[in-house]
């Protein structure tokens, strides 16, 4: 049985895809098995995709990255469990520290830092850490398959927002997690993915499907305001990140819809200051341009 099952999903990835498994197969930990579910591509990556010998390859009619990888999930057989888009790199050290830090702590995540190439894909532009929570992206977690297991973990069926269910609930249901500063995992931020075409809906579908199920776990009201931190980072990051003015306008209003069910505002200690002031104000205001007044003025203030 090998140690680690790392999982890639893949969808019209051409001229990615040899890359991001060659960034695997270079690696200094070598106990591990590869397992790439091809999403029904209709580009070249299958073909690029079967000239490696080296990987378990499954191929499925297109249904979406979580689907693609609760699929891969009842395949994997390696005692941990490591999660990449089709896209990323990872650091020739990458499964080597991530394996030592579960181990040696008897962790059930571990979570590394991780960057984002800038847009020529020619230099890391940014570094996220994972302060004061973990990142809603399960790409830079190893996870015990015994606790996936457990909890009956999965991703969501969603065409985007699909990872958050999985990610946030193994952070919130863990005994024990392991941060590592050391950024072992590189990702792509590019133009035409699933995250930059991503359904306004989807997140908040997510964030009731994280509620059902830390409720059923009997975990929810001891993690409360963490959910609560977590869905207003999550909302005002979709706000402020979509340039189009009339997605702005739907997330304005599913955030106004939404207030009662979640309760974001009854925080009893905000992580986000400055997310938890556009949230509050987007509550308040009676409309959405008396939101974009009070928006700007207190934009203009920070300046």
């Amino acid at each position: 049985m090998p140690k680690i099952s790392i999982i890639i999903p893949v969808y019209n990835l051409q001229n990615f895809i040899a890359q991001t498994i060659d960034s695997v197969l270079n690696q200094t930990f070598g106990d591990y098995e590869l397992i790439i579910v091809d999403d029904g591509s209709c580009d070249d990556s299958l073909k690029i995709l079967e000239n490696y010998p080296q990987i378990m390859l499954y191929k499925l009619s297109h249904a979406g990255a979580g689907s693609a990888r609760n699929y891969a999930l009842k395949k994997a057989k390696g005692e941990y469990i490591l999660f990449l888009d089709g896209d990323d790199i990872i650091s020739k050290n990458c499964l080597k520290k991530m394996h030592e830090a579960i181990v040696q702590n008897n962790a059930d995540v571990v979570v590394c830092s991780s960057g984002e190439f800038s847009k020529n894909f020619l230099k890391i532009e940014k570094i996220h850490d994972n302060n004061p929570y973990p990142q809603g992206w399960a790409w830079d977690k190893l996870v015990k398959r015994e606790f996936i297991e457990k909890f009956g973990l999965k991703f969501s069926s969603f065409n985007s927002s699909e990872d958050f269910l999985f990610s946030y609930g193994a952070c919130f249901l863990a005994e024990k997690i392991v941060y590592l500063e050391d950024c072992l995992v590189f990702h792509r931020n590019r133009k035409n993915s699933l995250s930059q075409n991503r359904s306004i809906k989807n997140i908040f579908l997510a964030a009731k499907e994280l509620k059902e199920l830390l409720a059923n776990k009997n975990v929810f009201e001891d993690k409360i305001d963490d959910f609560r931190n977590i869905l207003l980072k999550s909302f005002i990051w979709h706000y402020l990140n979509f340039k189009n003015i009339y997605k702005k306008y739907l997330v304005y209003k599913l955030i106004k819809k939404h207030e009662a069910e979640f309760n974001v505002l009854n925080l009893k200690e905000v992580k986000y200051k400055r997310y938890f002031d556009i949230y509050q104000k987007m509550i308040c205001s009676k409309n959405y341009f008396i939101f974009l007044l009070n928006y700007m003025c207190m934009t203009f203030k920070r300046k």
